[in-house]
């Protein structure tokens, strides 16, 4: 299936401002934030020229800000930018994001060449692109400086399918048991093979990534996974936060779990840190 940026777009319309609270309204998500964010400061710098891609409605906009020299905000969502905007202005950082951008990852021309330090597009805007995914990576590297880096997350297909392991038997009376087969194997929902979903997507795995990543003149720096222990489940999360002790201790096995090899397909997302040679 071919990429048609009209389906991501109204898909983050319709999700309007549910797309603040994503990472904040459970456990799950909490643990996928903070390790999104320890990747974040340990990386981006405050000499550093930003762009975020696929920011949303801010959920880290409204730390790179206080990160960044310079951050440029886009999205492919003109709703998504405006409740970011929102956002930005409710807690009194507007003025320091520099620019707003519509723009699309599969086509990035509107920049200039080598002109950020460094690309933020976490939370899966590659996993969107399908057939562009290669494009998509070029495009970030073209607006680099040499030895830029880029913070790029894609969705995780095994921790996908163990968190919605319950649907497949709706999936496969569904699409049958050829085309579950396919998503399975190859992690794309497209149009030709899941006929109950617009959410066309590209759930990966490392070995996709890397694949991606093998031909094109860029250093891998890190490897993180986001949100493994968020597969325990919510009661058994939301049980260990009521102790802020054990919570902490939680975070802190998540922070450093989410680094060992074993681990890097079992989170929500898989994090990849590039740099341009």
């Amino acid at each position: 299936m071919g990429y048609d940026p009209t389906f991501p777009r109204k898909h983050y319309d319709r999700v309007a401002d549910k797309e603040w609270t994503r990472l904040s309204r459970n456990r799950r998500g909490e643990l996928n934030y903070l390790v999104h964010m320890d990747v974040l400061r340990k990386h981006i710098t405050a000499d550093m020229d930003v762009l975020e891609i696929g920011a949303g409605a801010g959920i880290y906009t409204k730390e790179l800000v206080h990160m960044a020299r310079r951050l440029v905000v886009s999205d492919l969502s003109e709703v998504q930018l405006a409740l970011n905007q929102d956002h930005m202005r409710d807690l009194g950082v507007l003025d320091q994001v520099d620019e707003y951008r519509v723009l699309d990852l599969a086509d990035l021309s509107a920049l200039d060449a080598a002109s950020f330090d460094a690309v933020v597009s976490v939370g899966g805007p590659s996993s969107y692109l399908l057939d562009k995914e290669s494009a998509g990576v070029r495009q970030i590297l073209r607006v680099l400086k040499p030895g830029g880096i880029a913070v790029v997350g894609v969705m995780s297909l095994i921790n996908t399918l163990v968190l919605f392991m319950g649907m497949l038997p709706a999936e496969k009376a569904a699409n049958g048991i050829d085309n579950l087969r396919w998503m399975l194997e190859t992690g794309f929902q497209d149009r030709e093979h899941s006929h109950q979903t617009e959410h066309y997507c590209h759930m990966m795995t490392s070995a996709d990534v890397d694949a991606l990543l093998a031909n094109e003149e860029v250093d891998v720096v890190e490897k993180r996974a986001a949100g493994v222990l968020g597969m325990a489940g919510e009661d058994a999360l939301n049980a260990v936060r009521e102790d802020e002790e054990l919570w902490a201790l939680v975070v802190e096995r998540e922070l450093a779990w989410s680094k060992l090899p074993g681990t890097l397909d079992l989170g929500d997302n898989i994090v990849y840190v590039i740099r341009k040679r």
